[in-house]
């Protein structure tokens, strides 16, 4: 496991998520698969923050606060809307 440590946070977890993107919906032949680096990191406080970055592809979901029960699936929310843009 990671022991590293971001601003007073340390990480918890590492996943190697791939998601689906179609660059327009009408289109399902577009179909692409994005791999993404997702951390996840809390501090003594059980206070969780998650970044995600896009090997590749140039997009980064910086460091956020997460407050939902599923941090991953929350993570995952931000990756697929930073695939939209």
């Amino acid at each position: 496991m990671m022991k590293d440590i971001v601003r007073g946070f340390t990480i918890k977890n590492y996943y190697l998520a791939e998601i689906d993107h179609s660059g327009n919906e009408e289109y399902r032949s577009n179909m692409d698969r994005w791999s993404w680096d997702i951390y996840i990191a809390a501090n003594e406080n059980s206070e969780y923050q998650g970044k995600a970055v896009a090997p590749g592809k140039g997009v980064e979901v910086p460091w956020t606060p997460l407050g939902g029960q599923d941090y991953l699936e929350e993570m995952m929310g931000m990756c697929q809307q930073q695939m939209t843009n």
